[in-house]
């Protein structure tokens, strides 16, 4: 396990960007009304197990590899860790080009609000009704990096809306889908780096995310709007 994530540690050490600082990145995630999909849709409850009980196996499974991650973390991937909690949708565009920002993309600006908005909400329901504590609630060996976030553990917010980013973009640039998926999957990864949520959140999340995106693209005005951002998005790319 622990070999595991040294190599991990290793992907993200050589493929990451110039280090950011979180003075450069974006506004944080926020919940907000549902839009595309509801929690009618996408029955979090349902659809998720239960998070790992306090003291099990699984539990002490989620800490023991944690621990792993938090013993060989760098300062650079703390700094990119916590740009990405920092950051929107254009956080991808370490992956699409400097072409991809929100005032060349103004329709997919606006959908991908859409989206990760309604995959917060939906999120969220898991979070307060769970109420699973957070790693550095449960473990004095856990130290986590940068301002401790509030609320539920379980599933992971920000895992689910980075996993239904990549999902949405890699269906609009099919040619970036390994590319996309990766770093969506690096969002992920990158709270674990922080010590801010567990491996089985991670998981959680994007499971979550798929379900939100199945059922995203059974919308119809979803695939309007879609369709729309998809050709702006491949414009300015020059696709």
């Amino acid at each position: 396990m622990q070999k595991f994530f040294q190599r991990s540690l290793l992907v993200l050490a050589l493929t990451a960007p110039a280090q950011l600082s979180v003075a450069q990145t974006l506004k944080p995630m926020e919940p907000a009304q549902p839009t595309y999909v509801t929690s009618a849709q996408v029955d979090v409850m349902k659809l998720l197990p239960p998070p790992p009980a306090l003291q099990s196996e699984e539990q002490n499974r989620d800490l023991d590899e944690l621990l792993a991650i938090q013993k060989l973390r760098t300062p650079a991937q703390e700094q990119r860790a916590l740009g990405d909690a920092m950051t929107d949708a254009f956080g991808f565009a370490d992956v699409l080009g400097p072409k991809f920002t929100a005032a060349a993309l103004p329709k997919l600006a606006h959908l991908m609000d859409k989206v990760r908005g309604d995959g917060a909400t939906i999120e969220s329901i898991g979070k307060d009704n769970w109420k699973r504590p957070r790693p550095f609630e449960t473990s004095k060996e856990i130290h986590a990096v940068g301002n401790l976030p509030e609320g539920g553990s379980y599933p992971s917010g920000n895992s689910t809306v980075g996993y239904l980013t990549a999902i949405v973009l890699a269906s609009m640039i099919p040619e970036k889908a390994a590319a996309l998926f990766a770093r969506g999957r690096e969002t992920g990864f990158n709270r674990l780096v922080l010590g801010v949520h567990y491996p089985t959140d991670v998981e959680a999340g994007r499971l979550l995310a798929t379900a939100v995106a199945t059922s995203l693209f059974q919308n119809p005005t979803f695939l309007e709007d879609f369709a729309e951002a998809k050709t702006e998005l491949r414009q300015v790319l020059g696709l």
